[in-house]
Formats: structure tokens, sequence, C-alpha cells
């Protein structure tokens, strides 16, 4: 009796090469802390091409990416303050955008990148659900996205990720969902400065009031935009969103990290909470904490539903790695996304994609 099988030979293993498309090109804007390393970690997968890094601090301009990076002394590439001639000059497929929180401070440079035929992806907070809180801005933008055929996305760790995209995903097996509880609990001594600048690391408990009075620290960026987008994605309903004051979290004793030394009774940072609210009931909770040495380090999604869902990733996503992550892994997946302004809960499965390349 004869037996047909079928054998499944890769071309690894047959000697030969899958053939590579082209890279994706990108330009980066914004080359501030962050931004640096967005692009240090750009310039290091196969899949993508940086084309140029556009920025307007004038001490940078003109100078090579090898001069300014550590682990890329070798690039050729210059830094520029003209965004116009680097959209004009060069055919990029993907922007990312690395300049504010702020979506008004974004939106002049968003748009031209999309007048110009470029996919945006940026890390601008605001950006990752906007139809609520700056409904004509996301408007304007999806319009001009439709126009020109190109997507704009939101995008990072935080929002973007573990308090939105996370908790949404995991209700998939949940035959009902009564209540929602995330809480990101980090080390900020991990962070860079700015970052712990911002969450008032090392000030006095006076100084951290008036701060916030004065809208200097603003506690988490994002917490709304998540809280509206899970309300989106699961149809919750919800009759208002909540943002509590921040609250500092004062050390008990002296720390000291690589960026200052907190006295006993200073600031080592802040706990920042938002409440997704329905009939008198907290259906949403996020409770972001952030401070120097904050230990043990996790993050953690519950859900009060059938079945209850209970996960925690133990010594948390560190946030810059994660961030600049979620921003690469989205190329892809942008340029092929249908056009508009798109949110994490619009696009397909958000994945690794250092092995997908151009068409």
């Amino acid at each position: 009796m004869s037996r047909i099988f079928k054998v499944y030979i890769s071309c690894q293993q047959l000697g030969t090469q899958m053939p590579k498309s082209q890279p994706y090109r990108v330009i980066q804007i914004g080359f501030g802390s962050l931004g640096r390393h967005i692009a240090s970690s750009i310039l290091k997968r196969e899949n993508l091409e940086l084309v140029s890094v556009v920025d307007a601090n004038p001490e940078l301009i003109d100078k090579t990416l090898g001069e300014v990076l550590q682990d890329c002394t070798d690039c050729i590439i210059k830094i520029t303050d003209d965004l116009s001639s680097a959209l004009n000059s060069l055919e990029a497929d993907v922007a990312i955008v690395a300049t504010s929180s702020s979506l008004e401070i974004v939106v002049p440079i968003i748009e031209e990148c999309l007048g110009s035929g470029v996919n945006v992806i940026s890390i601008c907070e605001e950006l990752s659900f906007p139809y609520q809180k700056k409904l004509d801005l996301a408007e304007s933008i999806n319009s001009i996205a439709m126009q020109n055929g190109k997507t704009v996305i939101g995008t990072g760790i935080n929002p973007g990720y573990l308090m939105d995209l996370l908790p949404i995903v995991l209700t998939a097996p949940c035959q009902s969902v009564k209540t929602i509880y995330v809480t990101r609990h980090m080390n900020s001594s991990h962070r860079r400065a700015s970052f712990q600048k911002k969450i008032g690391t090392g000030m006095t408990n006076d100084e951290f009031r008036q701060n916030i009075d004065e809208g200097k620290i603003t506690g988490h960026v994002g917490l709304v935009e998540s809280i509206q987008m899970i309300d989106a994605a699961l149809n919750l309903g919800l009759d208002e969103v909540v943002e509590l004051p921040p609250e500092a979290i004062i050390a008990e004793k002296e720390v000291t990290n690589s960026f200052t030394t907190i006295k006993e009774g200073d600031v080592l940072g802040l706990k920042s909470v938002g409440l997704g609210v329905k009939n008198g009931e907290d259906i949403i909770t996020l409770d972001f904490q952030a401070y120097a040495e904050a230990t043990p380090q996790y993050d953690e999604v519950i859900i009060d539903g059938i079945p209850r869902i209970h996960q925690r990733i133990e010594g948390g996503v560190q946030g810059d790695l994660g961030t600049i992550g979620m921003i690469l892994n989205l190329i892809p997946i942008v340029v092929k996304e249908s056009p508009g302004l798109k949110t994490m809960k619009d696009i397909p499965v958000p994945r690794n994609t250092m092995r997908f390349w151009k068409e």
C-alpha cells in the first residue's frame, strides 16, 4: 500500500534565503531624550531605514547622528530643522513624531506630514484617543489623512498598551464584565531624568503642591484617554470619566538614585488615578504609581467578570523600551492600514514585526 507524504522544506534547509523586500523608510521628528533612543533603535533594525532626523534645537542642527549617539558613531545622517525639505526630498513611508504630549502642538507637524504623503506614528498621549477631549482636532486630522490616503495613530506603552489595549484584549474570553482595575507600579529611578522631574522626584511636598497648582505637574497624561478607549471598545456607556488630583508619594528615609538625592519627607514621585463611572459605580479604575525605588515593580489587570481574569506582569514593562518597541512594531502595520486617524483598538493585533519587510 503506497503512502503519500507531504514534505515541507524551508528555504534555509535548502541552503537558500527568502528574498528580502525593501526596508520601511522612516523620518524621526523630535530628538530629545526619548527621541534619541528611538532613532538609535531604528538604526539597529534591519527592516527599517532611518532617512532623516528633524529637531528644532539649534545646537543639534547639521550635526551627524554619529556625533550625538554613542552607539551609532558611524552614522552620517545629519540633523535638520527643515521638516518641509526632509518630507519633500525623501520618499519616507512613516514619520515618527516625538515632540510633545499636547495635541495642539503636534497637529501642524502631523498635518504637514500627511500633506506630503507620509503616514504618522506619534507618542503624543492626547492623540491616543482624542475623540472626546479634542474632537475638533481629531476630525481635522482624520479628514486630512483620508484626503491623502494615509494613516495616523498615537501610541506608546501607556497610553497605547498597558492600561488600555491590554485590558481590552483580556476581556475577550469573558462572558460578562463588571469592573476593570489596572495598576502600573514602577520604579521611576530606571526612567530618564526628564520623566523623574515630571513626577516631582526630589521636590519638597510644598514644591510639589505649588507645581500642581501651576500646572507644571499634571499627573500621568493619558489616563482619561485610556479610559475613553476602553469605554469605546467595550461599549460600556460610562456616565463620566474622573481624573483625581495627583498625590505625592513621600520618602520615609533618604533615597539616592542617578537623578538626585531625595531626603526623608520629600517627594519620591506620584500616584495618579483615573475612574470610569456609571450609575455611581467605578467601572474602570486606572491606578498609576511611579516613584523612586518602588518595589515590587509590576503591571496588573484585574477583570471582575465571568470568568474572572487576573493578569500580572512581574517586574513590569520598562516604559521607554516598551514605548520604542510599540512604535517600531507599528510601522509595518500602519503602512498597510486603511487611511484615517486610528486608535490602538482599531488596528490589527499589535505584535513584533522585526521580520516584516515592505512589499
